[in-house]
């Protein structure tokens, strides 16, 4: 698990890649996203495309549904 764990933080993610983990996501410009698996990894509002960073486990529990399928939009 451990291992499996820190697989997850190592790998770094681009604008338009799936999201394969849910949690909280880093971008290289400081913003931290939570994410579910299936959506696609957004570009910055600002600064266009960017690369991602699994940060780990979200805190909030969105019971395996993407807030986004209502059209609401947390983040950016």
């Amino acid at each position: 698990m451990r291992e499996d764990r820190q697989q997850k933080t190592k790998r770094r993610f681009k604008t338009g890649q799936w999201v394969q983990y849910d949690g909280l996501y880093s971008d290289d410009w400081g913003g931290d996203l939570v994410l579910m698996q299936g959506e696609l990894f957004p570009s910055h509002p600002q600064m266009g495309d960017t690369s991602w960073t699994y940060t780990g486990p979200s805190v909030l529990d969105y019971g395996g549904k993407s807030p986004k399928l209502n059209g609401h939009h947390i983040g950016y």
